[in-house]
């Protein structure tokens, strides 16, 4: 008797579990031909199983388009003890769907295994199972408890059609022939949810079939009522109308046929109309099915947000502070570097980073994982992100042990303008008739070199002048001419000069020094600075032929005429100098002024460093130095910070850096890569 029962639950499990093989089959629910049937423009057939995330189908949907999806199978979640716990498309629709990267998901709202719905966006098509233990998924679909799927079983078989025409008439015989050749629920429930609109679709198509076949009747009759008999006819024999019959009557009848038809035109038009309004009716319900799931579940979360906060009340959510970079801020490079700090008084569980709502993989996503209490409390951040032209919205996400979130959101903007970067680039140590330099043409040379590397720049937009390459007349076409000619106004000027400076007396200068500050080309005669060399004056006017409105000067000379640096020495010139010079080609809208050091100060050389001191730290500070906000750019205020702590600590307090001039926003002069 025990063995008879034992045989008896055991073919019982047996059949249990065929049973759930058949139900959960892989194969599809509708059998295709190939090619596909006219009416159908793409069908994919999918098994979907529980994830974490949505799963990417590779269907492309257009604003609109028609599609259905036929779903069977059921996927079992933990705990297995209760029955509730089973997903299946009979206890109400557990499927989620997406249309495109940045819209959120949203599912049928059917009880059944099939759906016919009208895309209300374009894009891709993603699916995925909804978490009916707890229904916790962000707004795109996601899990926001990856683990729980670990243990889950089961899969659906899932069949999407989209079609290529919105004729329910031809869909609906579509199922209704592919249903009886199974006995698959989802067919009959993918006929029975498209059969309404079929009988409307018919009586429509009829409506309009009589419609065309009156009004060609109707027209027949009125060209049979002009015809005349032929002129000839008329004179040779007047016609006699038929025994019985009065030629007036025949013309009554014709009319009376024609006003009956056209009631009947009428009628039918009438029909027509209101079953138009009918589809009209239908495929608005049909779209509104998809806004009105979208509806509850915003609700639904709307719901749950608020029962989070009642349950949380008297807890406090994380703290997440960004230190760099400044939102609002618009860039010019594709990089850039964001830093900050999250705390919580419990501990940071999870800290998620996304850019644009696509999540960024960090060292975060993978390490923060961690059991017991051994969550940190403050975790401190710095991530480099690949920009896209145009707006960036940076968003980081803190959440802590009892599951609050705290968000910070800054946005970023990207305009690539390095192509649009001139610069002159000029460094002299060999003088024709003035004592030479070491480290003058080290300093071009590195520079030029960061423009191209660093910057990107590319190599025609610069121009490099080297000792005699660096004559006067060549430095007025490249200053005057070449910049003026290329660079316009959103455009980005850079000008550096290594080599010697010097100043005369001239009791016009309007500095209240009575000194003109000069730079020297390589062929300056330090007898007659005015037809040699460029006067400040000059540079002032040079730089307002420059259309631009973003024009740096970078200078590493210096003009006191004291024995040794870059400068060289006059009699007759008092030391006291006005740095007044550097406001007047300051003055102009978007120009900055940076020199190697103050008015009476020596801009000086090291054999140690191979530079001039100032070019050396300012190199260092492009570098990444300077970069103190962490952001990977390197903006004209931070490398001068930079260099005023810098230099006069190397020179022993006698040399100090000057910057004359502001500009709107940043201006960019270095790009950590």
């Amino acid at each position: 008797m025990k063995r008879q029962r034992f045989f008896s639950l055991f073919s019982g499990t047996i059949i249990y579990f065929i049973l759930m093989i058949i139900g959960c089959s892989k194969q599809s629910i509708l059998k295709m031909p190939d090619p596909l049937p006219p009416i159908v423009k793409v069908h994919k057939h999918i098994i979907l199983r529980s994830a974490p995330d949505m799963q990417h189908t590779g269907i492309y949907m257009n604003k609109g388009d028609l599609y259905s999806i036929l779903a069977t199978g059921s996927i079992k979640m933990w705990p297995r003890t209760r029955i509730s716990q089973r997903a299946r498309p009979e206890y109400g629709w557990p499927l989620m769907a997406r249309i495109g990267e940045e819209n959120p998901y949203f599912h049928p709202l059917v009880y059944g295994n099939a759906s016919t719905t009208i895309s209300l966006d374009s894009g891709y098509l993603y699916l995925g199972i909804k978490d009916i233990r707890e229904g916790k998924v962000d707004d795109y679909g996601r899990s926001l408890k990856p683990e729980v799927h670990d243990d889950d079983s089961g899969s659906f078989s899932v069949d999407v059609i989209v079609w290529k025409t919105d004729d329910f008439a031809q869909i609906a015989d579509f199922f209704e022939k592919k249903k009886k050749w199974s006995t698959n629920k989802a067919l009959v429930d993918a006929y029975n949810d498209v059969h309404l609109y079929k009988r409307i679709y018919l009586a429509s198509n009829k409506a309009s079939k009589e419609i065309e076949e009156t009004k060609k009747e109707i027209q027949e009759l009125k060209e049979a009522s002009k015809l005349e008999m032929p002129p000839m006819a008329k004179t040779v024999e007047k016609r006699k109308p038929m025994p019985g019959i009065k030629p007036e009557s025949i013309e009554f009848s014709k009319e009376k046929k024609i006003a009956q038809l056209e009631a009947k035109l009428a009628k039918l038009t009438e029909t027509l109309e209101k079953l138009e309004e009918m589809k009209k009716q239908l495929q608005e319900e049909k779209r509104k099915t998809g806004l009105l799931t979208k509806e509850l579940e915003e609700k639904e979360k709307r719901e749950k947000s608020l029962l989070t906060q009642l349950e949380y009340a008297e807890k406090i959510p994380p703290v997440v502070v960004v230190a760099a970079p400044k939102d609002g801020v618009e860039l010019e490079v594709g990089t850039i570097n964001f830093s900050g700090v999250a705390e919580d008084d419990q501990g940071i569980k999870g800290l998620d980073f996304f850019i644009n709502d696509k999540p960024l993989l960090t060292k975060f996503s993978r390490d923060i994982k961690v059991s017991g209490t051994e969550h940190p409390k403050r975790l401190e951040f710095s991530e480099r992100v690949l920009l896209q032209r145009g707006k960036n919205e940076i968003r980081i996400r803190a959440t802590d042990i009892d599951g609050l979130v705290a968000e910070k959101i800054l946005t970023v903007r990207y305009r690539e303008l390095r192509k649009n970067v001139w610069a002159v680039v000029i460094g002299i140590d060999e003088y024709q008739k003035t004592r030479h330099l070491k480290y003058a043409v080290s300093d071009a040379k590195a520079f030029y070199e960061h423009l191209i590397r660093n910057n990107r720049i590319p190599k025609e937009n610069i121009t490099l002048l080297i000792n005699q390459e660096a004559q006067c007349a060549r430095l007025r076409s490249m200053l005057g001419t070449h910049l003026k000619n290329k660079a316009g106004k959103e455009d980005m000027v850079i000008i550096f000069f290594a080599g010697h400076g010097a100043c005369e007396k001239d009791v016009m200068s309007p500095d209240g020094d009575g000194l003109e500050k000069y730079i020297l080309p390589h062929d300056a005669d330090p007898r007659d600075l005015y037809g040699s060399a460029l006067p400040m004056s000059e540079v002032s006017r040079i730089f307002n032929r420059i259309r631009s409105e973003r024009l740096i000067f970078i200078a590493d000379a210096c003009y006191s005429g004291a024995s040794g640096g870059r400068t060289i020495s006059l009699s007759g010139v008092r030391a006291n100098i006005s740095d007044a010079f550097l406001d007047r080609i300051a003055t102009g809208r978007g120009r900055i002024i940076l020199t190697a050091s103050g008015a009476n100060e020596v801009s000086g050389e090291d054999e140690k460093l191979g530079h001039g001191v100032f070019t050396y730290f300012l190199l260092e500070g492009l570098r990444g130095k300077a970069d103190t906000d962490g952001d990977g750019i390197i903006t004209v205020d931070e490398v001068y910070r930079y260099v005023s702590r810098e230099v006069p600590r190397a020179t022993g307090q006698e040399q100090h850096p000057v910057k004359k001039g502001i500009v709107e926003g940043q201006l960019i002069l270095g790009v950590i890569e």
